[in-house]
């Protein structure tokens, strides 16, 4: 018989053959097994001896429980593999069970005016659908779709059920019930689905479709834009036009796929799931530099004029000539492109004279022109390259200074100034205006300005461009060059987005105004808009003149080129100008493409333009409640006395009721006695009253009405 500690010495051999074996095969569960035996054995064996000492009971009872021990030897080893060993195999079999993967898809950013006020935004609409094969034979789910039809939307119930049955049959999935219901009947329809008919296996489920709605399109579509589907977008829409586009980074919504766990419902997430930090899925907010109201204003007053003169096409815009912000834009077209085009950036026209100013300060600036030159326009023609050049008015004859080459219009006049230039020095400064490029606002789709290099150039070429033909612009293009003639020689690009921000105002991006260049000095755009300023109270601007507030600007009157020549009798009548003309705030531009009129003069820019600059400034005055406390005597204009002022110094205060601040202004202006002006309109009081000695009055006050 073999010794006990033979026994043991073979047994202890044979676990470590074992052991070894299968740490190198890396079988860990057998080797957990093969460690729990060795111990089990050898507890028998030291045990083997004693058997004799105890009863037959008590021994059977030893080895019952050596059984049962054997047996929870065997569940241990199971238990190692399963919870140590193979744990994750396991563990991912349990998360396949449990966990479920869902999309969040989140809502086009909302486009806003500069106060916040939606122009773009998304309305939701639902689907509702049913799972056939989970509400056939459903008590709840049928009382459920009876209530929805009876009280809430239309569903069509009764045949719904009648075809139930056979939908289920075919394990059908999925039928559509009800399409563009709205979110509040959602919202009902859901709360009764949960809370009255406890339905939580998706029996009834919903589906999500966002609308993009905007909001008075017909007067925001050109600058806002739209959305449509395109190759690359696949199934969501994106930006196709205007801010939609240029900023449709920003807008766009994101889809996020996340996973959770949940019970075997896929209805309610377990209390074991893991919270994660919220990212929102929806698109950026953008808000615009142009202000709703203003924006109403030129609309309603672009609109009038449009229509009163069966106009092919009229716009305006309003911007701040300081910052090269986009206060305002305005189109109505009778073309049938109209809502794929914007014209303020996509459409180049010949500018005219609204296009003197620019050569006129860059004379000025290169010293070639002073503002008190003189210049012989003749009898009103001019001849260049076996061309001859008219003025298109017949009264424009003889010597004229600078400034009434402005006030008058003179084409003439410009030719001349445009012979002091050689065609370099003529380009550089159109160059430095920004004529030779985009002006790269945030819209897409800018047209680049025509215009040849001068070594290209005939030579008929300077002296057309010189009263603006010959030279195709954008209307954005000529209100920002401009600009930098009149808010102190600073060409800024312009912009129409103010800022990027989340839904919880955090802003990502923030447009501020960017200084391209400077243009002139601020000497000559101080004279540039003294200058500007007689144009409107005295020369062909006047119809756009307000009384009590100083305001600068210019006509056009551009013939409409076509192959072969210009149109005979058609014309673009534009007027730019600026206010308060001292400390220029509004920048405004109007073009109206072939006015229709009886009278011939009615078809320019004077007639047609400036009154709807007048008209929109004064309704932006009393909109901001400007006063007209900047009012001063403009003491270097040549002005006509009136009759009512006498060749001797006034000793007494006249009557002023019923006059208009102008006239009041050069009443009192040679005095030398300082003019108080409140309100606008006419005189309604004054003081010191009629009649009273003037000789130690310094200072009237008036008050207009």
């Amino acid at each position: 018989m073999l010794s006990k500690k033979f026994k043991i010495k073979a047994l202890t051999g044979v676990f470590l053959s074992l052991a070894l074996l299968f740490i190198y095969k890396e079988i860990y569960t057998l080797l957990f097994a093969v460690f729990l035996f060795y111990f089990f054995i050898l507890y028998g064996i030291t045990r083997d001896s004693e058997k004799y000492k105890y009863s037959n009971f008590t021994r059977r009872s030893k080895t019952l429980s050596r059984i049962c021990l054997f047996f929870m030897l065997i569940l241990i080893i199971r238990l190692f593999q399963v919870q140590v060993v193979d744990h994750k195999e396991y563990e991912n079999m349990l998360i396949k069970q449990v966990e479920a993967t869902y999309s969040i898809i989140g809502n086009r950013g909302k486009i806003l005016d500069y106060r916040g006020k939606p122009l773009a935004y998304n309305s939701n609409i639902y689907t509702i659908a049913i799972d056939p094969t989970r509400v056939h034979g459903f008590e709840a789910a049928m009382d459920a779709l009876e209530d929805i039809d009876k009280n809430h939307i239309k569903i069509g119930y009764k045949e719904l059920k009648k075809n139930l049955a056979s939908l289920a049959e075919s394990k059908k999935y999925y039928k559509i019930i009800a399409k563009d219901v709205e979110e509040d009947k959602k919202e009902e329809i859901e709360a009764l689905i949960k809370e009255k008919y406890k339905l939580k296996h998706n029996e009834i489920f919903f589906q999500k479709k966002s609308n993009r709605e905007y909001y008075k399109k017909e007067i925001f579509s050109y600058l806002v834009g739209l959305t449509g589907y395109t190759q690359k977008s696949e199934d969501s829409k994106t930006g196709i036009f205007g801010v939609e586009r240029g900023y449709d980074e920003y807008l766009r919504s994101r889809k996020i796929t996340k996973k959770d766990i949940f019970t075997r419902s896929r209805f309610m997430k377990l209390p074991t799931a893991s919270d994660e930090l919220e990212i929102s899925a929806n698109g950026k907010n953008v808000y615009l530099t142009v202000d709703y109201f203003l924006q109403y204003i030129l609309n309603e007053e672009v609109k009038k004029q449009y229509d009163n003169t069966k106009s092919e096409m009229g716009l305006g815009l309003v911007m701040d000539p300081n910052t090269g912000r986009l206060l305002a834009s305005s189109i109505f077209t009778r073309s049938h492109q109209k809502n794929l085009k914007n014209q303020i950036i996509q459409s180049q026209y010949e500018p005219g004279s609204t296009f003197k100013p620019l050569i006129v300060a860059a004379a000025m600036e290169e010293g070639l022109i002073s503002q008190n030159d003189t210049f012989d326009v003749g009898d009103g023609k001019i001849v260049r390259h076996r061309h001859t050049i008219r003025e298109s008015s017949r009264h424009t004859k003889g010597i004229l200074s600078t400034e009434e080459v402005l006030k008058k219009s003179s084409n003439v006049g410009m030719v001349l100034i445009s012979d002091r230039f050689n065609n370099a020095t003529f380009e550089k400064y159109l160059e430095d205006f920004g004529l030779g490029h985009k002006t790269n606002v945030d819209l897409p789709g800018e047209l680049k300005p025509y215009m040849q290099h001068y070594s290209k150039w005939d030579g008929l070429k300077k002296n057309n461009m010189a009263f603006g033909q010959g030279i195709a612009l954008t209307p954005i293009q000529l209100a920002t060059a401009f600009s930098s003639v009149i808010n102190g020689g600073i060409l800024y690009q312009p912009y129409v987005v103010d800022r990027v921000a989340g839904d919880d105002g955090v802003v990502v991006r923030r447009n501020t105004p960017k200084v391209v260049r400077r243009v002139v000095s601020p000497k000559v755009s101080e004279s540039m808009r003294t200058m500007l300023e007689h144009v409107v109270f005295d020369g062909t601007g006047k119809n756009a003149a307000i009384d009590g507030y100083r305001i600068g600007g210019k006509t056009g009157t551009a013939q409409i080129s076509s192959p072969g020549g210009y149109l005979n009798g058609e014309y673009l009548a534009s007027f730019i100008g600026f206010f308060p003309a001292n400390n220029p705030q509004y920048l405004m531009l109007f073009m109206f493409l072939k006015p229709q009129a009886d009278i011939y003069y009615n078809k320019f820019g004077g007639a047609v333009a400036a009154p709807v600059f007048k008209e929109v400034a004064k309704r932006i005055i009393k909109y901001n409640n400007i006063l007209p406390g900047d009012v001063e005597y403009l003491g270097d204009f040549e002005m006509k006395v009136p009759e009512y002022i006498s060749s001797e110094p006034m000793v007494e205060m006249p009557d002023l009721l019923g006059k208009g601040a102008r006239e009041v202004l050069k009443m009192l202006g040679e005095l030398g006695i300082e003019v108080e002006i409140s309100g606008t309109g006419l005189v309604e009081s004054q003081w010191p009253e009629k009649g009273t000695s003037l000789e130690k009055i310094n200072k009237v006050k008036i008050h207009l009405k």
